[in-house]
């Protein structure tokens, strides 16, 4: 008996991957864009010109939307799992848990952002803010170093020819967009930095739009 996952499944849990990338890119959108940039402040007081509402509806959209990212994971791994299950359960359990560190990281922006406007009007101490950001920043190592070993586990499984994707798949690896978006950011700063404060939930955005409209068009049997 087949133990293939259903053409709809497959699809579905593309779309549920999209959603994350879209709904925690928007949010994460909102919590960190500045038109002036600046996002290595230390101080973080780019992040202190921004208005309270929108760090709020910023905080809500991208942490309640991150659990999709567990679902997207799951469809990564499904896709890949022809070319060994291994890899594949590696894929998702990692990619899965790389993106829950990620969203402890992202519910903290909000709470950086009010102490740095608290700090600016004098009501907050600087060390407060660099003590949350101790604690918190680290975090989103967790997440960049999950999309290098995912990336490298990617490519090399696609190369074998027997994932449920075509080989120039390969080139939309987690990593290899994350750097592309970088690349346009060096390229063109005046439009990067739109992309830059979003950079890893555009390039799954990418990813899984990519990942889903393939999964509309192949044969589920392993």
């Amino acid at each position: 008996m087949s133990t293939a996952p259903d053409k709809t499944l497959l699809v579905l849990s593309g779309l549920a991957g999209l959603a994350a990338a879209l709904l925690v890119g928007t949010g994460e959108f909102l919590l960190q864009f500045s038109p002036d940039g600046g996002y290595a402040d230390p101080d973080y007081e780019w992040m202190a010109k921004i208005p309270l509402a929108r760090l709020t509806q910023g905080h809500f959209l991208a942490v309640l939307g991150a659990p999709l990212y567990l679902v997207g994971y799951w469809h990564i791994g499904q896709m890949l799992k022809p070319a060994g299950l291994m890899a594949s359960r590696i894929v998702t359990v990692l990619g899965g848990y790389g993106f829950m560190v990620g969203a402890v990281w992202i519910g903290q922006r909000a709470f950086l952002g009010v102490t740095a406007a608290a700090i600016e009007g004098g009501t907050a101490q600087p060390a407060l803010l660099h003590s949350m950001a101790a604690l918190n920043e680290p975090l989103v190592n967790v997440l960049r170093v999950v999309m290098v070993v995912v990336s490298v586990i990617w490519v090399a499984q696609i190369v074998r020819g027997k994932t449920r994707y075509p080989r120039f798949m390969t080139i939309f690896s987690p990593l290899a967009l994350l750097i592309s978006i970088f690349a346009f950011f060096a390229w063109q700063p005046d439009l990067g930095t739109y992309t830059i404060p979003t950079a890893m939930n555009t390039a799954h955005a990418v990813l899984f739009a990519l990942s889903t409209v393939i999964a509309l068009f192949i044969k589920t049997s392993d």
